[in-house]
């Protein structure tokens, strides 16, 4: 980071609420899957084998808060790269749009199984689990940069 101290106050509060909007994201998708058991492996298979039934209108009213909301989400923790000295621009830049191709994909995700091109919920599971790796690494390159 800049030598300037008060840059800390805001990118800390910032991963500390990041972090509480990630883990209350997966636990609302979780929860929304059918997670009334203390079996999270029950409801993964769950997800996998029969995900829910899902029509166009369902797509378009989860997709369009989906896409904005993580959309400005990316878009805010990116751009404390800027501000950063130890990590290349050029690499926060390829994380950056490798970040929101995969957040494209999971919204997609959920088209995908809607229309029947994929009728394992797999690629959901698969797209969140991505979505999240390659967001925490975002967020540690911005710790990294403290």
């Amino acid at each position: 980071m800049k030598k300037l101290h008060l840059y800390h106050i805001p990118i800390a509060y910032m991963l500390l609420y990041v972090v509480a909007i990630l883990i209350s994201g997966i636990w609302l998708f979780l929860l929304s899957q059918g997670l009334a058991s203390a079996d999270i492996l029950q409801t993964l298979t769950h997800i996998a084998t029969t995900p829910e039934p899902k029509s166009l209108h369902n797509f378009i009213e989860v997709a369009t808060p989906h896409m904005f909301a993580i959309g400005t989400l990316i878009f805010v923790v990116a751009h404390f790269m800027l501000f950063s000295t130890n990590v290349s621009k050029k690499f926060s830049l390829r994380i950056s749009l490798m970040l929101f191709t995969v957040a494209l994909f999971n919204v997609l995700a959920y088209l995908f199984i809607s229309f029947g091109l994929v009728v394992s919920g797999w690629i959901k599971l698969f797209s969140l689990a991505l979505f999240v790796l390659v967001f925490l690494f975002m967020l540690g390159m911005v710790a990294f940069s403290l």
